[in-house]
């Protein structure tokens, strides 16, 4: 019976003493530096420049022209839809107020800026 129970103690012991080993040992690989190299693709986008050899608008006048008074009539509807908004906004309540004053004298101006704009580009008068 002592025999036994110094095998079993002496087996357990050198249980005991792998499994210290067997976690030491995963112990010491989590200490170790381990590198990758990682691979991964690389878009190079080459950034956009205006370059006028391409544009047919750069050296025929009367397409540049056609441009600019088509760019003119955006910016006339523009500044009179804006107004009209404007207008039916401030003449909802019955009241102008002078900061809405200033704003419609303001669109006013930018409407007449753009309308003059679009004069240069056409003979019919607006």
């Amino acid at each position: 019976m002592k025999l036994t129970k110094r095998f079993a103690i002496l087996a357990f012991s050198f249980l005991m003493l792998g499994g210290v080993f067997a976690f030491s040992a995963t112990d010491a690989s989590a200490q170790k530096r381990v590198t990758r190299v990682i691979y991964r693709p690389v878009y190079i986008t080459r950034p956009y420049w205006y370059d006028p050899f391409y544009d047919p608008y750069f050296y025929d006048p009367y397409l540049r022209a056609r441009r600019d008074r088509y760019y003119a009539e955006q910016r006339v509807a523009r500044e009179r839809r804006d107004m009209a908004e404007h207008k039916e906004k401030y003449y909802a309540d019955g009241y102008i107020t002078p900061k809405e004053r200033a704003q419609m004298i303001d669109d006013q101006r930018q409407l007449a800026n753009a309308v003059a704009d679009l004069r240069r580009y056409s003979y019919v008068r607006y």
